[in-house]
């Protein structure tokens, strides 16, 4: 009768397969595109863009009008410094993310934008409509 005998590694064998998935992570590395997540919904008056920027501040926030284009940028620096005994350790970490929305017949001249509680809140007035038919006086 046969019996399936468990493979069992060694140390030595386990610290190289460690060390060849840490080269592979280190050198493979997919860049992370980093996306801010929205929610944009419309009522009869404006456009409401909300953003989820969880621990960011407000001037790390940029929101920006070409044409009829809204963009909303966020850069974040982070600053991780280690000292100990005989060394310091200092890492500089920095990332970006942006979106852009096309909004057609909107009022930019009147955004308004408030951040609370990690959610970036854009109110974008839609422009006043006049009448489909209008007569015109003659003088």
């Amino acid at each position: 009768m046969l019996r399936l005998v468990p493979y069992k590694r060694n140390e030595f064998e386990r610290s190289f397969e460690d060390m060849f998935q840490m080269m592979d992570n280190m050198f493979n590395q997919e860049e992370k595109v980093l996306r801010l997540k929205l929610d944009v919904s419309e009522n009869d008056k404006a456009y409401l863009v909300e953003a989820e920027v969880p621990g960011i501040k407000r001037d790390q926030i940029t929101i920006d009008v070409e044409k009829d284009v809204l963009v909303i940028k966020v850069e974040k620096e982070v600053v991780n410094e280690e000292e100990k005994k005989n060394y310091i350790r200092k890492e500089r970490h920095s990332s970006s993310m942006q979106r852009a929305l096309r909004f057609e017949a909107a009022d930019f001249e009147n955004i308004q934008a408030k951040l609370e509680d990690g959610i970036l809140k854009v109110i974008v007035p839609k422009q006043v409509e006049m009448e489909q038919k209008k007569r015109i006086e003659i003088q």
